[in-house]
């Protein structure tokens, strides 16, 4: 008789805060490094961990003629290291807006990120204020049953000049865990954003 009160205290405590708690996995970043190239732009990104939300905004100083983006991302599972993922890419930032504005599956991301700031539209760069508020990509309760992880994440950007010249203009480095937790704001998944089908 006492754990049935002692549990229905808990469930009426959980429905006065809104909704019960569901096991989620997050990530908690432990290092942020960001260096940008003062004369060309700067940037600020902040991570909220209690929220969760990412803020981003970026001050361009000069016209920007086209940019690369080399990204390094190294996944490995917390309990066995020898369960490690790793991603090493460059995209060109004009290449991709092209794409975001002549395929459908662009169109919808760049619109879901779109509701979030001033991001940019097209090439070249133009000199302004950019920003992303309160970003964050949907989230799945399924993903609790997955292994708890460690990432390390490298973003770069260079300026490509009309001649072809690269120089950096970003240089961050993030790390940290992704970690299994009990949340009460769960953001809706990717499933939850496709149209329903009557």
């Amino acid at each position: 008789m006492l754990l049935y009160s002692i549990v229905l205290v808990q469930v009426l405590l959980a429905i006065c805060h809104g909704s019960l708690a569901e096991k989620m996995m997050r990530p908690k970043f432990k290092d942020i490094k960001i260096w940008s190239e003062e004369k060309m732009l700067s940037h600020k990104v902040v991570y909220d961990n209690s929220d969760p939300h990412l803020n981003f905004s970026m001050e361009v100083h000069q016209e920007l003629h086209d940019v690369d983006i080399h990204l390094e991302v190294r996944i490995a599972n917390k309990q066995d290291s020898l369960y490690t993922t790793t991603l090493n890419t460059t995209l060109n930032v004009c290449r991709i807006l092209g794409f975001a504005n002549q395929s459908p599956v662009g169109r919808f991301v760049h619109g879901f990120i779109r509701e979030y700031g001033n991001i940019i539209d097209n090439c070249p760069i133009a000199k302004g204020s950019y920003f992303i508020n309160k970003f964050w990509w949907p989230e799945d309760p399924t993903t609790a049953i997955l292994p708890e992880l460690e990432f390390e994440i490298i973003w770069q950007a260079f300026h490509i000049d009309a001649s072809k010249k690269r120089t950096m203009i970003m240089n961050d480095h993030f790390g940290g865990e992704f970690v299994v937790q009990d949340v009460n704001n769960l953001k809706p998944g990717i499933f939850a954003m496709l149209p329903k089908v009557a």
